[in-house]
């Protein structure tokens, strides 16, 4: 029951998003500072530190912007003799971008919004059956970021922010954003 309340609210935030027009949409690498799975402080139940990000922005208007994202943890795997563990973890996060200033090159802004985590733990020891627990954490996120302007196609952003939850941790995001109006655009001038 609680994997649908997740998923629901998953929905409720993500769906004005979805069905808006983006204007940059890019992906990236993240670091995570990371958490222990269920609050073991054992090395094998920490999770990944390294992860995939994919992220979005709507600008409503110069300075709000929504921006969901999408992220994948590298899973942190622990070998002994005759034992595996792995810790996974994914997250969606929905944030709102206040931007403080819109220069020619740079936009600095800061943000907030919730986090949704999934985490799973999954151990095998010779003899035994593999076992898995699986577990979600809502979260809170603050943080803030800048968008530099490589080209009129390509925007690159750092961004900084502390998820406060259950698994609280630090993340610093880094990537390159393809601008869509741009491409649109273009994309018009080239078939005509």
């Amino acid at each position: 029951m609680k994997k649908f309340y997740s998923f629901v609210l998953l929905l409720v935030l993500v769906y004005p998003s979805i069905n808006a027009q983006f204007t940059k949409a890019g992906g990236g690498l993240a670091y995570g500072s990371g958490f222990y799975f269920n609050d073991e402080k054992y090395s094998d139940y920490r999770s990944g530190h390294i992860a995939v990000s994919f992220k979005g922005i709507y600008e409503i208007t110069l300075p709000i912007h929504i921006s969901p994202s999408f992220t994948v943890f590298y899973p942190n795997i622990t070998k002994a003799e005759n034992y595996r563990s792995s810790i996974f973890s994914m997250m969606f996060d929905v944030n709102g971008h206040y931007v403080f200033n819109s220069l020619d090159r740079f936009e600095f802004y800061g943000l907030a919004g919730l986090n949704i985590l999934l985490a799973r733990e999954k151990s095998k020891s010779p003899g035994f059956a593999t076992f898995k627990q699986n577990d979600n954490a809502l979260g809170l996120n603050v943080g803030a970021g800048t968008y530099i302007k490589i080209s009129d196609q390509f925007d690159a952003y750092v961004e900084a922010k502390y998820i406060i939850s259950r698994y609280d941790q630090f993340m610093l995001n880094a990537g390159v954003l393809v601008n869509i109006d741009w491409l649109i655009k273009h994309e018009k001038k080239i078939l005509n």
